[in-house]
C-alpha cells in the first residue's frame, strides 16, 4: 500500500485509483511503502502514471478539487424521480435493511451508484 505525506484539507477529495481520470490534479505527494516517490504534489494525471498507481497497489489518492470529480456522481446527471425509483428498487432488496449501520450506508451506496450507472 502506498501513504500519503502531510495534512488532509477538506477541499481535496480522496479519490480510489479505478475511479482517477486523466487530467486530475495529485494534492500530496504519493509515496509506496519504502517511501519512494511515485508521483509529486501538483502532478497532471495521465493513463500512464494511472496505471502506474494501480500496479504499485495505491488504493487512493488526493486531488485537487475540480468539475471532473464532482462529475463522478452517477446520481447527479439523473433526475430526482428517477434516483428515487433507483433507491426504492435497491431497497427491495434488503430484509430489515438499518440504514444507520455505516456498512450497510456504503453497500447500499455504491449498489445505487451501480445502477445509475446502467440507467438510460
Amino acid at each position: 500500500m502506498a501513504r500519503i505525506n502531510g495534512a488532509r484539507p477538506n477541499i481535496m477529495p480522496r479519490v480510489k485509483t479505478g475511479d482517477l481520470k486523466e487530467g486530475m490534479v495529485v494534492a500530496r505527494d504519493v509515496n509506496n511503502i519504502d517511501d519512494m516517490l511515485l508521483l509529486p504534489a501538483k502532478s497532471l494525471l495521465t493513463d500512464r502514471q494511472i496505471n502506474n498507481l494501480k500496479a504499485w497497489g495505491v488504493a487512493e489518492i488526493d486531488v485537487e478539487a475540480s468539475d471532473l470529480i464532482e462529475n463522478q456522481d452517477p446520481l447527479a446527471r439523473l433526475p430526482p424521480e428517477v434516483v428515487a425509483r433507483l433507491t426504492a428498487e435497491i431497497k427491495a432488496r434488503f430484509w430489515q435493511a438499518d440504514e444507520s449501520n455505516p456498512v450497510f450506508a456504503e453497500v447500499f451506496k455504491l449498489m445505487l451508484w451501480r445502477r445509475a450507472r446502467k440507467a438510460p
